[in-house]
């Protein structure tokens, strides 16, 4: 018999297929020397049980980073060419990962298997860094795109960090195994985005938790950072009121949801914890043939994450997320927490705290009052600040307020005594009408731009502001056209943000009634966001996040005209 029949009629590996790994592979930097160490990721035996049962044709793996996603991928292939062979793919997300992974991880762990080296192709041509002719199958590695995603087809498809794809990619690449009756599709990642193709995907499965056992009632529980871990942060704090990490971190423990025992992070107490786990499905009506299965890094052994490493990270994270800057959250929540993420349901709105005065009083400090308009769709309904402003650049709210006609702003702008000339309405949206109605009352125009600045020319050379120079521009009417004023997006809202957690001068809010949380809510809908520029640099750029953010937009306009009116003696 050739070698060739030898390795189509090789006897099936009939031994557990995390077993047969542990005595038939070796890894390239593994934190486990060079053996796959299923008892040491249990978390793993299941999905990987899965890749030899027929009744299951997908899996899904939604993981946190460091928990073992790519290697299972590695063994789960690896024993499907070795004992079941056919056409196989294995699909990363993008040119420079493919490469990487297969040169780095997939051929030495193949060339380390007995059964696959003897099977290598005899012709160099027919073994390369990304494709293997096998005696009996193929093994092709690339990229998530149009022009690697056609035209085969494949029995085994594996796909790693799923969600980094395209949209319409997990699509395509499960087109390319429909003529295989006992095809198998396995697809891991850290989760991206809420509703993307990949959590669509995984939420289409049995969504099973990894859960843990509680070493007291030893019921299973799912180990939720947000319920199950709890930590002290009242008592011991450092000047200036910050928490101090390290006495927090020691509080650290983990309470059962069942029995609220509480359990140290010791390599005794987590391996008790993790032997005893298992998986629990959240999903009462999967998709037939689909088992998608989830764990995040509270898993990990205390050497590697320990629980208050993570807490400390969640703590930073939080505090960055409330100064404006969301990414470092996020990755909490994806890579950490395995979770997706929408912002909604991990971003607090910011607590307004109403201050004592009366709005409607005196105050000796007061040398100026604006009233900023923001406009929505076909001008039926408008978003109304009035601030007032002390010389040095203190400033009291006195009403936030919805009106539906040009007239009830006028009358409001009448009620507060405002004057014409500090009354500024928002020119971005109907332009034309805009300005036509605010130059029935003198009023002025503003309108928001991406511009970091803008240029000044003083008796003493140029200034860099905030705010153009008021520019003209005809309205319908044929009236005289008022004043408009760009000014900076993002230079603004950076400035409000200093205002709004006490980092700057004075800024006061009164109480609002029945407004206040919508005034909360709109106040606190943009973040801050990284991204790429063309020319690959990052940088932070505010992104809304909530559909409704008037109040912003109007108090942004308040503060501009605080500086057309140079209320801050240091804003040059």
């Amino acid at each position: 018999m050739n070698d060739v029949s030898r390795a189509c009629y090789n006897p099936i590996e009939t031994a557990s297929v995390y077993r047969w790994a542990e005595d038939s592979l070796r890894l390239r930097d593994s934190p486990y020397g060079n053996q796959f160490k299923p008892d040491e990721t249990p978390w793993l035996k299941e999905p990987l049980r899965c890749i030899s049962d027929p009744t299951i044709e997908t899996i899904v793996l939604n993981c946190a980073a460091q928990c073992g996603k790519t290697v299972s991928m590695q063994v789960a292939s690896a024993w499907a060419l070795a004992n079941y062979p056919g056409p196989t793919m294995l699909v990363m997300q993008d040119e420079s990962s493919t490469l990487d992974i297969a040169k780095q991880r997939m051929i030495p762990m193949i060339e380390s298997c007995e059964p696959l080296r003897k099977q290598f192709p005899e012709n160099r041509h027919m073994k390369t860094n990304t494709e293997i002719f096998f005696a009996s199958a193929t093994l092709k590695m690339g990229a998530a795109n149009n022009n690697f995603l056609r035209s085969w087809s494949i029995r085994w498809m594996f796909g790693d960090e799923c969600s980094a794809w395209k949209p319409g990619m997990m699509k395509r690449a499960r087109a390319r195994t429909v003529r295989y009756w006992n095809r198998k599709l396995w697809f891991s990642s850290t989760p991206e985005a809420f509703g993307d193709d990949f959590d669509l995907e995984y939420r289409s499965g049995t969504c099973e938790q990894w859960a843990l056992k509680c070493q007291k009632c030893g019921e299973l529980f799912v180990p939720d950072f947000y319920k199950c871990l709890k930590w002290e942060t009242s008592d011991d704090t450092k000047p200036g009121g910050e928490w101090d990490f390290e006495k927090v971190a020691e509080t650290v423990r983990m309470e059962c949801p069942h029995c609220q025992h509480l359990h140290e992070n010791n390599e005794t107490v987590w391996r008790a914890m993790v032997n005893g786990g298992g998986y629990i499905a959240e999903n009462d009506n999967p998709t037939p043939k689909v088992r998608s299965f989830s764990f995040n890094q509270l898993t990990l052994p205390p050497s590697v994450m320990p629980w208050a490493s993570l807490v400390v990270d969640f703590l930073k994270a939080k505090r960055q997320a409330a100064s404006g800057y969301l990414s470092p959250l996020k990755e909490f929540v994806t890579l950490r927490l395995a979770q997706p993420w929408k912002e909604s349901e991990h971003i607090d709105t910011e607590s307004i705290v109403a201050a004592s005065y009366d709005p409607a009083g005196d105050w000796e400090d007061e040398a100026h009052r604006f009233m900023t308009i923001d406009c929505q769709k076909d001008l039926e309904l408008f978003y109304v600040v009035i601030r007032a402003w002390a010389i040095g650049g203190g400033s009291r709210l006195l009403t936030f307020r919805r009106c539906h006609s040009f007239d009830e702003l006028r009358a409001l702008q009448l009620e507060y005594k405002v004057a014409d000339s500090k009354t500024f309405i928002d020119t971005g949206y109907m332009t034309g009408s805009v300005l036509s109605e605010a130059s029935k009352y003198h009023w002025i125009g503003m309108r928001g731009t991406d511009l970091e600045n803008f240029q000044h020319s003083t008796p003493g050379g140029f200034v860099r502001r905030l705010y153009s120079k008021p520019t003209r521009v005809n309205p319908a009417s044929g009236r005289v056209s008022p004043p408009v004023f760009r000014w900076s997006n993002p230079g603004v809202k950076d400035s409000l943000l200093m205002l709004r957690t006490g980092r700057s001068h004075p800024w006061e809010i009164c109480d609002l009634g029945d407004l206040a949380e919508e005034y909360a809510r709109q106040l606190d809908s943009e973040r801050k966001r990284e991204v790429q520029d063309k020319q690959g640099r990052v940088k932070l750029v505010w992104q809304r996040y909530r559909r409704d953010n008037h109040a912003l937009d109007c108090e942004c306009m308040n503060l501009v005209a605080a500086y057309i009116c140079k209320v801050f003696r240091d804003q040059e």
